[in-house]
């Protein structure tokens, strides 16, 4: 670079126009001339002007800028150096240059500072749209305007930071635009006086020397012609292969030359630069090529040009692996050259540097296959509670975010649904009423309407400066998600993350798809949980509301309603007052879940209560339900289990109808089925006959009778359930004792569970309520060891996925 030249104080000129500049080029012109790799060196390299001579309207600091423009060799390379030099003298972050097509369209050659989104939507653009490069290839002069003055951005002005200009400056040659210049400008400031000078001269020896690059290939003039002005020779004689020369600069293509005989392989500058290599250290070697193909994809190559000498074309896509460790991938194309025998001598080609497209593809495929298995992970999600640990089982690792919590709009008010990886002071502050203000950063995602991003802790503290809004101390970018259906609004998500982050565009896309999915989720599940609750609630009118209070005997029952599907099941218990002091008890369980279950459930149970009023015994009462049964208009059938038991003497009967068998639990701590004969289950043949078993119940002894949802689950048989449910009672007896760990004292079940917060708990005379039982009517608090079992024999069940209601009956003799 030449020396800087100072211009006297007096000599200094004001503000040059553009044509000033353009009346200067020829003279720079004519200094450096034709310029190629050689100019620099040798005598004559350098002509000095003297400043008198020619006064420069520009800052002289320019000039090597000004040399560096009219020293490049290649098209690609001088639009590139233009956008930096002028970005630089802006200070300026993003910038484009767009090529004009023959057809008047402008179309981008080169970028920096943009995203994917912007770099792919405003790729080609119409001379006559309202964009700063199209306005300043109209009006052929530097135009500085605001960029949300510009109509052709429509919704995407919002991308772009606020306040923002744009100053757009063709590259003219005479009245012919050849491309433009656009910088984007992070301020509201218009250019000053030195910096529209500064981009005009930029910008017009960029033109000359864009013109004199794609003139190159004419060399030659037709004989007679005489020799012309060479900006008038360049815009006459342009041929097609200038065009092509510049379509592949801007497009960043290289060619190739492969000789087959010798082996010699020519690249030109671009090949080499898409390779990494330096231009004059190429050995153009074919092995050279190979060794920078990517191990895995050599051999595919290999095939390509082995097919390619059959088929005359080829065509491979394929990694390389530069000299500094980067892979890219490649897109080559080449025909083969044959002779008059037709006998291949060599390709000639193209290639192309495809990263990222193949980046952007790959990007695309794992959105798509992410908001597939997403779809179908919200797909199996029946309940608000399901949605929610989908969101944080799925969602939150693959976002890399580290807490969430979803809100739910409910009567104008804004509803903690549910959240997770949150401390317990902020967990506890998202519960509150003042989520719904219209300060919050909830009420400010659904304004929006959109999802909003803050990329640090900066701008959300900005942006919700109220002390209950404070986050976590350790959360510094987030995500808020307005959660919206056609039906309208239900909710909002907020994404948390540990550390700050620039949300890309693919994050935007895949955060905006999980928006939808998860608005749509969450409304189908609280029209399921709603559905639910009120089958539920329908269910449990149809069981005892109070058991009665028995002398010699203490009594529990637990009921948890299955957790699959809005269908209510048939399970059912009854412990009524029999005459002479005895005790009937009775469980059963109709097939199926659904309202007709649930209806003919209520009609069994009824039919059993009336018949036991009337003194029948247990055998009596199978019979007289099971023609009851199989005079209905129904095809289901059920299974049931009828005690009647003495408690003066411990004397018990029982009839079973296919129902599991009662476990007996001893005084001493031995557990065992009471087994015996029984018949078929209810309505499955009219005349059947239900023996009856005697067995006796002594004093401090235990009688458990269940239905089979309490052993049975998709993870084992019935008989496995059984047998560990065996082996808890038997833990459970050698470690009876309020005061023993995990005995009875503990309110977890027999694996350190609790029963859950659906299960229906009674003891005898008091009323059924939701949750263990935690007092007798009389309101003291202490719980009984069979409260206790209660509990701890449900537990199991209610913390598993249960898809069968369960139903436990608990007595136990006192005197």
């Amino acid at each position: 670079m030449a020396p800087e030249r100072r211009v006297p104080e007096a000599r200094r000129r004001p503000a040059a126009k553009t044509g000033d500049i353009l009346d200067a080029i020829p003279a720079i012109v004519a200094d450096h001339g034709p310029w190629d790799r050689g100019a620099t060196e040798g005598k004559g390299a350098r002509v000095t002007v003297e400043p008198e001579l020619v006064p420069s309207p520009v800052d002289p600091s320019w000039a090597g800028v000004v040399i560096s423009l009219l020293s490049r060799t290649s098209a690609s390379g001088l639009l590139t150096l233009a956008k930096e030099a002028a970005l630089a003298a802006v200070g300026s972050r993003a910038g484009a240059v767009y090529i004009r097509q023959d057809d008047g369209r402008l179309r981008l050659a080169t970028t920096t500072g943009y995203g994917e989104y912007i770099v792919e939507r405003y790729g080609s653009v119409d001379a006559d749209a309202d964009l700063p490069a199209a306005e300043a290839a109209r009006e052929r002069r530097l135009v500085w305007r605001p960029t949300r003055e510009y109509s052709g951005l429509g919704s995407d002005a919002a991308r772009f930071p606020s306040p923002s200009a744009y100053a757009s400056v063709p590259l003219m040659l005479e009245d012919r635009c050849l491309a433009v210049l656009s910088l984007q400008l992070d301020r509201r400031e218009p250019l000053s006086e030195s910096e529209e000078r500064t981009l005009s001269l930029i910008a017009a020896v960029a033109a000359q020397r864009l013109e004199y690059l794609l003139s190159r290939e004419t060399k030659v003039l037709t004989a007679g012609v005489p020799r012309l002005d060479q900006a008038v020779r360049l815009v006459e004689s342009r041929t097609r292969a200038a065009r092509l020369e510049l379509a592949m600069a801007s497009a960043d293509i290289g060619a190739f030359d492969w000789d087959f005989a010798s082996g010699r392989l020519v690249w030109d500058e671009r090949t080499c630069r898409l390779f990494g290599v330096e231009s004059d250290t190429f050995d153009e070697r074919i092995d050279t090529f190979y060794a920078h193909i990517h191990p895995e994809d050599r051999a595919a190559v290999h095939a390509a040009a082995r097919t390619s000498m059959r088929t005359g074309f080829y065509s491979a896509l394929y990694r390389i692996i530069r000299p500094d460790g980067v892979v890219r991938w490649i897109d080559a194309k080449a025909s083969v050259v044959r002779d008059a025998e037709g006998n291949p001598q060599g390709m000639v080609g193209v290639a192309q540097d495809r990263t990222e497209e193949r980046e952007h593809e790959e990007r695309r495929h794992a959105r798509r296959e992410f908001v597939l298995n997403l779809t179908a992970a919200f797909g199996a999600a029946l309940s608000t509670q399901d949605v929610v640990d989908t969101m944080t089982g799925t969602v939150l690792p693959a976002l890399d975010a580290k807490a969430l919590a979803i809100h739910l709009v409910q009567d104008g008010d804004v509803v903690l649904a549910g959240a997770a990886g949150y401390p317990e002071e902020v967990l506890r502050r998202l519960g509150e009423r003042s989520m719904g203000q219209a300060d919050s950063p909830m009420s400010a995602a659904l304004r929006a309407g959109s999802p909003l991003f803050f990329e640090s802790r900066e701008e959300f503290l900005a942006a919700f400066p109220d002390e209950s809004f404070r986050p976590a101390v350790r959360h510094h970018a987030w995500a808020l998600l307005p959660l919206t259906t056609a039906d309208g609004t239900v909710g909002t998500c907020i994404l948390s993350y540990a550390d700050p982050r620039v949300f890309t565009p693919d994050d935007q896309i895949v955060t905006t798809a999980i928006a939808g999915i998860l608005a749509q989720s969450l409304a189908r599940a609280r029209l399921f949980d709603q559905r639910r609750q009120a089958m539920t609630e329908l269910q449990r009118v149809m069981l005892p509301r109070s058991l009665p209070r028995l002398p010699g005997v203490e009594v529990a029952v637990r009921y948890q309603p299955g957790s699959e599907g809005l269908d209510v099941g048939g399970d059912w218990y009854d412990v009524v007052r029999l005459p002479g002091g005895k005790v009937g008890l009775m469980i059963g369980d109709v097939q199926g879940h659904s309202a007709q279950a649930a209806a003919v459930m209520g009609q069994l149970r009824t039919a059993l209560l009336a018949y036991a009023d009337d003194g029948h015994g247990p055998a009596d009462l199978m019979a007289c339900g099971n023609r009851m049964l199989c005079g209905l208009d129904t095809e289901l059938f059920a299974t049931c289990c009828i005690v009647e038991l003495d408690p003066a003497t411990g004397a018990l009967r029982m009839a079973r109808a296919g129902h599991p068998y009662p476990l007996l639990l001893e005084a001493d701590g031995t557990v065992r089925e009471l087994d015996g004969p029984g018949g078929l289950p209810l309505a499955c043949q009219l005349d059947d006959e239900y023996p009856v078993v005697t067995a006796e119940l002594p004093r401090g002894a235990t009688l458990l009778l269940y239905t089979d949802g309490l052993v049975e689950s998709r993870e084992h048989s019935y008989d496995e359930g059984v047998a560990e449910l065996l082996r808890s009672l038997s833990r459970w007896s050698a470690g009876a004792g309020p005061e023993s760990d995990g005995g009875p004292g503990s309110d977890r079940g027999p694996d350190g569970e609790g029963a859950g917060p659906e299960t229906r708990a009674a003891r005898n005379g008091g009323p059924a309520s939701n949750g263990p039982a935690r007092g007798a009517p009389s309101g003291a608090r202490d719980r009984t060891d069979l409260d206790v079992l209660a509990d701890r024999i449900a537990a199991p069940a209610a913390g598993r996925t249960a898809q069968d209601d369960i139903a436990v009956l608990l007595v136990r003799r006192t005197d």
